[in-house]
């Protein structure tokens, strides 16, 4: 990275900088809650909070929450300043447990100061960055209607790898279902592996953001699934495995994360009775459920069953190269 990119005039402090955790990051979460007003979920929302306790505390609230909260680990990145008014940000954090990927973030500039390049600078310092701290691959997500910044991360390489629709369903909406004609039914143990193929190929993206796909999330639990959170139901109920649906405890908010597979033959088919199976399971425990899924012919089925759409966000990923290719 050239000095040029991060000269500034220190008599009005503009232009680019990278973040200093220590003093930015209550203004970071003004801006990110101004600029995503309205469509973050209720992990984002935490996190502002989070954010906007640790820097309004000063250095104790620093201390405290490097301790304590481990999204509070030193943020990478850089902020855009304005006559010393902060007005862009863009992060860059490390996937836990995947040293080589990594994600930009938060990419954020306030209205006004907007089709200036402001965005794109400070994601091309998230790039050098990550070259810099020996990144092979770099993802990001977008809303799916941004066709503006879609089109500027196109510009430095990014490819589309999925789009996902966030929907919900809150633990006090349990209705009865009808299960339908062709129902799902629990995996056996010796199916696991089937399942995982199945995952793999058709959702090498990974199921979980911003994770690469893994076979633990298949593999047969230690644990019971009432003490655990996991269960695994396949479809169809007879005949080679052509969907399946695992659920485990979401690590983001309360509830239960759904992870639901299905061949595109069966879309539209499939994905009612393994929800219901699910429903079924989470019932006893009054759990929420959460789903990251593809838009498509399943939408009618999870709004029928009282799941909420709460944002489409498109799965985005750069692969910097000095590894193995993927996504």
């Amino acid at each position: 990275m050239t000095a040029a990119i991060l000269s500034r005039t220190r008599a009005n402090r503009s232009g680019m900088r990278p973040i200093d955790g220590r003093r930015d990051l209550a203004a970071v979460a003004r801006l990110i809650g101004d600029v995503f007003a309205g469509r973050l979920d209720g992990h984002g929302r935490r996190m502002l909070r989070e954010m906007r306790w640790v820097g309004g505390a000063g250095w104790m609230g620093w201390l405290v929450g490097w301790m304590l909260l481990p999204s509070m680990s030193p943020p990478l990145g850089f902020v855009w300043e304005d006559a010393s008014r902060l007005v862009g940000n863009a992060s860059l954090l490390r996937v836990e447990g995947f040293p080589e990927r990594w994600v930009v973030a938060n990419v954020a500039v306030r209205e006004g100061f907007r089709r200036r390049g402001i965005a794109l600078r400070l994601v091309q310092g998230c790039l050098d960055l990550a070259r810099d701290q020996h990144a092979q691959r770099v993802l990001l997500q977008v809303d799916a209607d941004n066709a503006g910044a879609q089109a500027l991360y196109l510009s430095q390489g990014f490819r589309v790898l999925t789009t996902r629709t966030a929907w919900s369903r809150s633990a006090s909406r349990w209705g009865s279902a009808e299960q339908g004609s062709s129902p799902a039914r629990p995996r056996r143990r010796g199916e696991w592996q089937a399942q995982w193929e199945l995952a793999r190929r058709l959702h090498p993206e990974g199921l979980i953001w911003p994770f690469p796909p893994q076979a633990e999330v298949f593999r047969p639990a230690a644990l019971a699934e009432n003490v655990s959170g996991r269960g695994q139901w396949v479809w169809p109920a007879s005949g080679p495995v052509t969907a399946s649906l695992s659920t485990r405890l979401a690590a983001e908010r309360p509830g239960w994360r759904l992870l639901m597979v299905a061949d595109p033959a069966v879309r539209g088919q499939a994905e009612r009775p393994l929800l219901i199976a699910a429903m079924a399971a989470a019932r006893k425990r009054r759990a929420p459920l959460l789903l990251d899924y593809p838009p498509g012919p399943a939408d009618a089925s999870l709004a029928e069953l009282g799941f909420r759409a709460e944002r489409t966000l498109t799965w985005m990923g750069l692969d910097l190269g000095g590894g193995p290719s993927g996504v």
